[in-house]
């Protein structure tokens, strides 16, 4: 009878072992999913800080473009400096030659 005994109480603590098992595994399942859950909403946080800070670099861009057309818009309307001096060394040899005086 004793044999019979330590079969039964065997097999009840194998059953018992297999429902806690089942048990925490179920709680693992679960905290592993609010686990991902959180990493999930984290990495999202992150990326539309990411976007933002994209914006707003997109939005400085734009300026410096906008800078910078206007800046070529200027210069295409300047002389350059070397036609400048080649343009006052003419003005001077005609002014020589009429014998002309500007004040500057």
């Amino acid at each position: 009878m004793q044999q019979e005994d330590l079969q039964q109480v065997s097999n009840l603590l194998d059953q018992k072992f297999k429902d806690n098992n089942e048990v925490l595994l179920k709680k693992i399942d679960k905290k592993l999913d609010e686990k991902i859950d959180e990493l999930a909403v984290m990495v999202k946080v992150s990326f539309d800080q990411v976007d933002k800070r994209f914006d707003q670099t997109d939005e400085k861009l734009g300026t410096l473009e906008k800078g910078h057309e206007d800046i070529r818009l200027r210069l295409d309307n300047v002389a350059y400096r070397f036609e400048v001096v080649e343009l006052q060394k003419r003005v001077e040899v005609l002014e020589k030659k009429l014998n002309i005086q500007f004040s500057r």
